[in-house]
């Protein structure tokens, strides 16, 4: 008798575990099942609406969009949530031609991406390997460009330079920032003086002066004469040295003159010699 009570607990004793098992297995289950929808809802049906389809460029650079989207590393498949606007602007801006770059994401699937270029205010003389190239500076002294073609000449030419080996995107030492400035500022106030100008050339001074310190000699379309100056290049100065230019010239002494000299305010003649 009492092995037929044993039997029967050890039968109740099995269904019992059996249903705790299936009370917990059901919610895993139910669980795994949930999470497997969750994912292929995720991957056929979420994902490819966020997937960046779209990209919208402004730009005033001369580039194709094949050539953004390889420099802003976006070749591959990109998704708005997880793309990062500040990194694809750090890759433009490292470009060059690139002054400055704007990214953003425009919900679901969209980016814009709007570039502005740098703009040459002059033409330098760098070396690469040995050779003497002639490459494009924008305002702030950076170099982006080797000059191609005859209309980017038609820039003035700023010489005496120590640059040494300027790569494209290096900057130029910052005690030339000056130059550079004032030529930008006399391309958007007055392009007609800045044309006036064919070449600044930097003329360090002798020993014992400031570190970096250094003269400009001016030379004009219209003469021979350079003009000797200090500081700025302005609209006040341009003019004033075509006025004495102009009237030296009608006096018929211009051509005894070696250089005009501006750096203490009072225009000084420097005679040539003999």
């Amino acid at each position: 008798m009492s092995s037929v009570f044993a039997l029967r607990d050890q039968r109740d004793a099995s269904s019992e575990a059996r249903r705790a098992t299936a009370r917990i297995a059901r919610p895993l289950l139910i669980c795994l099942t949930m999470a497997c929808a969750l994912f292929l809802l995720a991957r056929f049906a979420v994902l490819p609406l966020v997937t960046i389809r779209h990209v919208v460029f402004q730009s005033d650079i001369s580039l194709s969009e094949d050539e953004l989207l390889s420099i802003s590393g976006l070749q591959g498949t990109s998704y708005w949530h997880s793309l990062a606007p500040d990194v694809v602007q750090k890759r433009l801006e490292a470009y060059p031609l690139v002054r400055r770059a704007r990214v953003e994401k425009v919900f679901p699937n969209t980016l814009r991406l709007t570039v502005w270029g740098r703009q040459a205010v002059a033409l330098v003389l760098a070396e690469d390997a040995g050779r003497s190239l002639p490459v494009l500076v924008d305002d702030e002294g950076v170099v982006f460009k080797v000059c191609s073609t005859s209309a980017e000449v038609d820039l003035p030419v700023v010489s005496g330079l120590s640059v040494g080996d300027a790569s494209l995107g290096s900057q130029l030492p910052a005690s030339y920032a000056a130059i550079f400035e004032n030529l930008r500022d006399l391309r958007m106030r007055s392009p007609s003086l800045l044309r006036l100008i064919s070449e600044v050339r930097v003329v360090p001074l002798s020993a014992g002066s400031p570190a970096g310190s250094y003269d400009l000699l001016i030379y004009l379309t219209s003469s021979s004469v350079p003009v000797r100056a200090t500081g700025t290049i302005d609209e006040s100065l341009l003019k004033y040295s075509l006025m004495v230019l102009d009237l030296l010239s009608n006096q018929g002494v211009l051509k005894n003159i070696q250089e005009l000299d501006f750096r203490s305010g009072e225009v000084v003649y420097r005679m040539k010699e003999g």
